[in-house]
């Protein structure tokens, strides 16, 4: 379990260094989350959009 979470943690540090994350407009501002989930959820998700950061 301790390297799953080690693995997971290197995955999401590699995707934040090399690329930007920004909110694209399918996402509803502000959120409205969904009551009638046993997890957090958003109505209709969260849509990034992704660019390549340059070196």
């Amino acid at each position: 379990m301790r390297f799953g979470i080690m693995q997971m943690k290197v995955g999401l540090t590699v995707l934040l260094r090399n690329y930007k994350f920004f909110v694209n407009k399918k996402t509803a501002l502000p959120f409205q989350m969904n009551r009638f989930s046993f997890t957090l959820l958003t109505t209709g998700g969260i849509w990034l959009d992704t660019e390549k950061v340059k070196n």
